[in-house]
């Protein structure tokens, strides 16, 4: 892959999520100009209502894609490196179901205990419902073929949502709504306060990542060879297995049940710049906020003024290239 070819496609990535993420912050019922959202953007702006519109109403809508959509696609490229199969990610191995059990049985004992704060519990239900998930998929397809892998994780992924359609049934009216909400993939909750603690711990673990990028990279060689040159395969396997399941709980805690963008983001990041970690990461990343931002767009604008759930829309993007590469891949 030329040097060129990469500048040139990380440079794209990063252009088009900007104009993007302008797009977001300026349409919508209230509709605003693009030169004055960017002047609002860098605070020359004098309108209060772009103001307004722009940096409480739409701003947090765009957090939370920017960091749903590097969990997710992160997560996704670290999964399918350490499993050697290119057509896993967090939700199709039932980490993303097993973090959205997790979250929903916390949403169901908050109902029943008024003590109960859903926001300072809800990352650690989601991890350990991801963990467990990623553990039982693991244990189940330990020595087992690529589809395997893959029947095991959609297996699990069923029985998930059953357990979890009864604990919905149990509710009352308010709480299955709020479910539901939440399992539509929807950015439930866009307080300031709860974003930032979230992107916090995005940025957090994404560093962690970056500075293991090129152990990750020693993975594709296989681990006999990781072993010859110096890496603790198991020790690195448990971090990165750790840093994949803990951004997918993230990215489940903010934006609910949206599927498959980690499998899209690594492999269109593959074809763009080739399998060396020190780009793939960054333009994995970027592509994975492209798509989410995309997604958030069309869901916000395409029946005004009725908003569509992210997820809905995510998957209706997303979900040719899955079958496409199924089919490819058969």
């Amino acid at each position: 892959m030329s040097k060129q070819r990469i500048v040139s496609s990380l440079v794209s990535c990063v252009l088009i999520l900007v104009l993007l993420g302008v797009a977001l912050l300026a349409l919508g019922e209230i509709r605003l100009g693009f030169i004055d959202t960017l002047l609002s953007l860098i605070g020359q702006s004098t309108d209060q209502m772009t103001n307004l519109v722009v940096w409480q109403i739409r701003m947090p809508y765009l957090g939370a894609a920017l960091i749903t959509g590097s969990c997710l696609a992160i997560s996704g490229l670290i999964l399918q490196t350490l499993t050697e199969n290119p057509l896993v990610d967090s939700s199709i191995l039932g980490i993303n179901a097993g973090a959205s059990l997790g979250a929903v049985i916390l949403i169901g004992l908050a109902s029943q205990s008024k003590t109960l704060n859903v926001d300072n519990w809800l990352p650690i239900a989601a991890l350990i419902g991801a963990l467990l998930s990623f553990i039982v998929v693991s244990a189940v397809s330990r020595h087992g073929a690529k589809m395997q892998i893959l029947l095991s994780g959609v297996a699990l992924t069923a029985l998930l949502n059953g357990i979890i359609l009864m604990i919905e049934l149990s509710l009352n009216k308010f709480d299955f709504e709020k479910i539901l909400v939440w399992l539509s993939g929807s950015f439930w909750n866009t307080d300031r306060d709860f974003l930032l603690t979230y992107g916090v711990l995005t940025i957090v673990l994404l560093l962690l990542t970056w500075s293991v990028h090129t152990e990750l990279e020693t993975f594709l060689l296989g681990p006999a060879m990781a072993r010859s040159i110096g890496v603790n395969v198991a020790k690195m396997r448990y971090l990165l297995l750790a840093l994949a399941v803990g951004l997918a709980a993230i990215a489940v805690s903010v934006g609910g049940a949206i599927s498959i963008v980690g499998l899209m983001a690594p492999r269109m990041a593959k074809r763009l710049v080739g399998s060396q970690m020190s780009v793939l990461v960054p333009v994995s990343c970027c592509l994975g906020c492209i798509i989410m931002v995309l997604s958030t767009l069309v869901a916000n604008n395409l029946f005004l003024p009725s908003v569509l759930p992210v997820g809905l829309v995510t998957g209706v993007i997303t979900m040719p290239y899955f079958l496409y590469l199924l089919f490819k891949s058969n």
